[in-house]
């Protein structure tokens, strides 16, 4: 996880507490004086002959408990005014994280690189992030030469389940490859929302003459993209029988190899991210980190949330720096 620093909200939400800092300063100098026999005899005894005469002059110097007590003090102060600079999000966020996601549905995903198909490996991945994301708004668009709205925004996504296994190229009505519509299609379906989301192509390529589209899709929008790329980087031979009883295909169609680099380039160009399948959840974990992180930032300037306590960490430094008050002799060195 990555750690996230204080930036320009940073801010206390008990300010006032800051005050009791000064007189933590104030009251380690009148101790300092109390207890210190050098600073009661300064202006009485010479400089060179009072170190002589006061008791431990020259032993080593050792931390005191009024020392211990006064970074305590401001410690505790400085936990007490609540130190923050990030709302509370609470922990059901990808229950209102909008995701849109456009599955493509050309011949090349039916290459068997990736077993069975890239398309069926697509398939596997859309159903782990509709069963991570049940309960959660989500929308699944289908593309090939045309675009079409396979699921609207729901949190019922058990409703694709039904149909999941069947989506082929064969049922796309145009030919080709145009991520550029499912990218305006998806575009109207988040302009509806009132926070921004996400945007997740599951491909084995975006051509260069798309690359425009995202890039005044990223400019004109606050919403995020996502790319989760399938197959490798040799391509193979195109099963079109999505039957398990006919495995044959035409060896001499052949898919060709994912187009990383123009993934990479597009995502690179557009701000999102290129995130490669795997055969574990490393992908698809990569995703929901994404998708929650997108909507905390959208919603950290929400004015209904509260902001989150960071000082809570300072408790613990105090308490295990109140573990010296019962070392034997502690007391006896406020003295000394």
């Amino acid at each position: 996880m990555p750690i996230e620093w204080p930036g320009a909200d940073f801010h206390f939400l008990r300010p006032l507490w800051l005050l009791f800092i000064p007189y933590a300063l104030w009251l380690h100098f009148r101790l300092r004086r109390a207890y210190s026999a050098a600073i009661q005899w300064q202006g009485t005894i010479a400089p060179e002959l009072l170190e002589h005469l006061t008791v431990a002059g020259r032993s080593r110097k050792r931390v005191r408990p009024y020392q211990v007590m006064t970074v305590l003090l401001i410690l505790m102060a400085i936990a007490i005014a609540g130190p923050t600079w990030e709302r509370e999000i609470t922990p059901f966020t990808e229950d209102h994280a909008p995701l849109v996601i456009a599955i493509e549905l050309t011949p090349s995903m039916l290459c068997i690189d990736q077993q069975p198909t890239r398309l069926d490996r697509a398939r596997f991945k859309l159903r782990d992030l509709l069963a991570r994301r049940r309960g959660a708004r989500t929308a699944v668009i289908g593309y090939a030469g045309s675009a079409h709205l396979l699921l609207p925004f729901t949190d019922d996504t058990d409703l694709l389940e039904v149909y999941l296994d069947s989506l082929h190229p064969n049922l796309m009505p145009t030919e080709g490859d145009d991520p550029g519509a499912a990218l305006q299609l998806a575009a109207e379906l988040l302009e509806t929302e009132s926070v921004t989301g996400t945007l997740l192509f599951l491909t084995d390529g975006v051509g260069s003459a798309a690359s425009p589209a995202f890039v005044r899709f990223s400019h004109s929008r606050d919403d995020q993209l996502l790319f989760m790329a399938f197959g490798n980087t040799e391509g193979g031979p195109i099963r079109w029988s999505g039957s398990k009883q006919d495995f044959s295909y035409d060896a001499s169609e052949l898919a060709p190899p994912v187009d990383l680099s123009g993934l990479r380039s597009v995502a690179r160009a557009s701000g999102g991210s290129l995130i490669r399948a795997s055969l574990d959840t490393d992908d698809i974990d990569s995703v929901m980190r994404r998708v929650r992180r997108q909507f905390v930032e959208a919603t950290s300037h929400d004015d209904a949330l509260a902001w989150k306590e960071r000082g809570y960490p300072l408790v613990w430094v105090v308490a295990a720096c109140l573990i010296l008050w019962f070392r034997r002799g502690w007391t006896v060195q406020w003295h000394l």
